[in-house]
C-alpha cells in the first residue's frame, strides 16, 4: 500500500510522470533529447547506460526497466550483469570503458570526478559532445532512480516488459492520444 492514492502494486514511472504534466514534461522533454536525439552514442548504449547507472543507485525499477529496453536494442543481458560484477569492465568494447568508468564515478562519487576522468573519454576517440551526453544520462538517472524511489515503485517482470516495449517503440515522449 502506497501512500500516493494514483499509484498501486503495477504503477510505473508513467503514473508519475503523466497525473502532473506540467511539473514533469520538461523532465520528459529532456529525457527525449537525452536517450533519443541523434548523435554519436548508439540508442542501445544510452539505454545500457541508463540501467547501469539505475543498477548503482540500486534503482529496481530503473534498472529492470532499461535493462530490457537495451535488450530490445540488441544488447546480450550478460553484459550488463559483468558490468555490475566487474572493476575492469571486460565485457564492453574497449572505447566504451572510459565512458562506464566515467557514469560510475559520477554515480557512485561525484565529488571525486576529476579532468582526467574526462579527458579519459576523449582520448578513448570521443567527441566532447559524446561527453556531455554521458554526464547528461547519468544525472537524468540519477533523477528518475530517486522519483521512483521515493513514490514506492517497485515493478515485476510484466511491468518492465510492458514498459519498455513502449519505449523502444516512441521513446520518452508518449505518442499522441
Amino acid at each position: 500500500m502506497t501512500v500516493f492514492a494514483n499509484l498501486g502494486a503495477d504503477s510505473s514511472i508513467g503514473d508519475i510522470l503523466f497525473s502532473d504534466p506540467d511539473r514533469y514534461a520538461p523532465i520528459l522533454a529532456f529525457a527525449q533529447d537525452a536517450m533519443r536525439s541523434d548523435g554519436v552514442l548508439p540508442h542501445k548504449t544510452r539505454e545500457l547506460l541508463a540501467a547501469y547507472v539505475s543498477s548503482l543507485n540500486e534503482c529496481a525499477f530503473c534498472h529492470g526497466l532499461h535493462a530490457d529496453v537495451a535488450k530490445r536494442f540488441g544488447i546480450d543481458p550478460s553484459i550488463l550483469a559483468n558490468l555490475l560484477f566487474s572493476d575492469d569492465l571486460a565485457s564492453i568494447e574497449d572505447e566504451l570503458k572510459p565512458i562506464f568508468t566515467l557514469a560510475r564515478k559520477l554515480t557512485v562519487s561525484p565529488s571525486k570526478v576529476v579532468e582526467a576522468d574526462r579527458q579519459a573519454v576523449l582520448a578513448a576517440g570521443h567527441s566532447e559532445d559524446v561527453l556531455k551526453d554521458v554526464i547528461a544520462i547519468v544525472c537524468l538517472f540519477s533523477f528518475f532512480n530517486r522519483l521512483v524511489d521515493g513514490h514506492g515503485i517497485k515493478g515485476n517482470a510484466e511491468i518492465f516488459s510492458r514498459d519498455s516495449e513502449m519505449l523502444a517503440a516512441f521513446g520518452y515522449v508518449p505518442p499522441a492520444q
